[in-house]
């Protein structure tokens, strides 16, 4: 049995056209859902080992949020930053060295 999504695809595309004045074409659509089924389940997951760790049977609002932040960072959290690009492969990492050399020339 496939795992259900986080929302349908006809929400996704109210929501998107509730905030946009732009048309939202379909491809949009189904690839928001999927960004968003891939997030919800890092964020479910993040949140369930937190909640194990602090041995406790019930997800709560603040493993959640402690997830949120573990699956996307935020702009000013380095650690997470470092995670991604150490993630990187050498081609993709010589071109962020790169473009940092460039932005420090140009600052």
């Amino acid at each position: 049995m496939p795992k259900p999504s986080i929302t349908k695809a006809n929400t996704v595309e109210t929501f998107a056209k509730a905030h946009a004045e732009l048309r939202v074409g379909k491809d949009a659509v189904a690839y928001f859902l999927e960004r968003l089924n891939v997030l919800a389940e890092a964020v479910v997951k993040s949140a369930e080992a937190n909640a194990k760790k602090e041995d406790r049977k019930t997800i709560m609002a603040q493993d959640i949020e402690v997830a949120m932040t573990d699956v996307t960072g935020s702009t000013s959290d380095l650690p997470f930053l470092f995670k991604q690009i150490e993630a990187l492969n050498a081609k993709d990492t010589a071109n962020l060295s790169e473009l940092i050399a460039k932005w420090i020339e140009a600052n």
